[in-house]
Parts: C-alpha cells; sequence; structure tokens
C-alpha cells in the first residue's frame, strides 16, 4: 500500500519529494540533497527540456551548462 503523501499545504516542500519517490521518479541517494532520477523521471525531463531548448532557440537563446557542483572557495 502506498504511503500517505504530506498534504501540499503543510509543508510543499516535503509534499514534492514524497510525491516523486512514491510516483517511482527519483530515489533518493547517499549524497545528502541528492537525487538519482529513475527512469520515467528521465524520460519527464527529456520532454520537458526539448520543449524549453525549443522555445530558447526560437527566442535567440543559446544553452550553457555548468557544473553541479563547485569547491566552496570557488
Amino acid at each position: 500500500m502506498a504511503k500517505k503523501l504530506t498534504s501540499r499545504q503543510e509543508n510543499y516542500s516535503q509534499w514534492y519529494n514524497d510525491l516523486v519517490v512514491q510516483a517511482d521518479l527519483a530515489e533518493n541517494s547517499s549524497v545528502r540533497g541528492c537525487m538519482v532520477i529513475k527512469p520515467y523521471g528521465y524520460a519527464i525531463w527529456e520532454k520537458m527540456q526539448a520543449v524549453l531548448d525549443k522555445m530558447f532557440k526560437d527566442t535567440g537563446h543559446v544553452n550553457a551548462y555548468f557544473p553541479l557542483f563547485i569547491p566552496k572557495s570557488f
């Protein structure tokens, strides 16, 4: 049986995390604050990325990529 979701009004951040995990889109990793995106979650991300990419290019913008983790000294 599925776990009960936290109320969105009570704690939006926890509700969102519960939803993502229970939908099997991602799971928590051993690195605090990081999640492993599972196949269905990644498929959703790829669709979102394709739509956004088209919107950016249609308006003359270009993509950039920045590292996920940067040193504290940066």
